[in-house]
């Protein structure tokens, strides 16, 4: 079975990813109190949505388990393609790293590295980034693991390169456009028009491949080594 195979350990990482989860809360809540400020708190809804893919692809999961082929089939469909529009929403935490330098002015003729508050800033935005790229990695698996059972292991590889390329290019949407998930259905023309003009300027189409190709990179390196680690070979 897909989570209770021993080689697998789902349990065991979505408790230690909830534990890391509830301490990138608690540091947020602490730099708030000791700066009298709100800092960090997008950061709540962020992590939350990089929850929502982990959800449903443990709902997918079960969904496999029904015994009417028709309503199973039919149901992933749709689920698959929520989880999809969602996926980049995990990935989108590596890119909260930039906060470390929102939040805290550097002054290179100090050493500022000596202040407690700048080590507690960048760990906040290093563990949301962790978690970004942890999620991500833990609900593709989930899904490669459903794709092995149902194609060839060279097409199941070929669709979760292409789902990390998508989600990486859904970050850049995210960041850059500032576009949400639900924005492909509330928005479908701005967000047509976005993309239609990456396309079209070359200055525009070289940092949207420059950084997608970045994000991607890093997605599929960190995805391959929780793959490898998990190998029940």
């Amino acid at each position: 079975m897909l989570i209770k195979r021993k080689g697998y350990k789902l349990p065991g990482l979505l408790g230690v990813l909830l534990v890391a989860t509830l301490g990138c809360f608690g540091l947020i809540k602490y730099l708030q109190s000791t700066s009298g400020t709100r800092m960090y708190q997008f950061l709540y809804w962020d992590i939350f949505l990089a929850w929502v893919p982990v959800f449903i692809s443990l709902l997918m999961v079960a969904l496999t388990k029904l015994r009417n082929a028709k309503a199973k089939n039919i149901l992933l469909f749709f689920a698959a393609w929520i989880w999809l529009f969602f996926l980049p929403n995990a990935l989108y935490l590596v890119t909260e790293l930039l906060h470390a330098f929102r939040f805290y002015d550097v002054n290179p003729d100090t050493r500022f590295w000596l202040n407690t508050q700048f080590w507690l800033i960048v760990f906040t935005s290093f563990s949301a980034a962790g978690m970004g790229l942890f999620l991500t990695s833990l609900c593709v698996l989930m899904i490669h693991r459903m794709l092995r059972k149902i194609c060839s292991g060279w097409l199941a590889w070929g669709i979760v390169f292409v789902m990390l390329w998508l989600a990486s290019i859904g970050v850049y949407i995210g960041r850059f456009a500032r576009l949400n998930s639900w924005d492909v259905l509330l928005q479908p023309l701005v967000l047509l028009a976005d993309i239609w003009r990456w396309v079209i300027y070359a200055g525009e189409k070289l940092h949207l491949l420059s950084f997608s190709w970045l994000m991607f990179g890093m997605a599929l390196i960190f995805y391959l080594f929780i793959y490898i680690s998990l190998s029940e070979d």
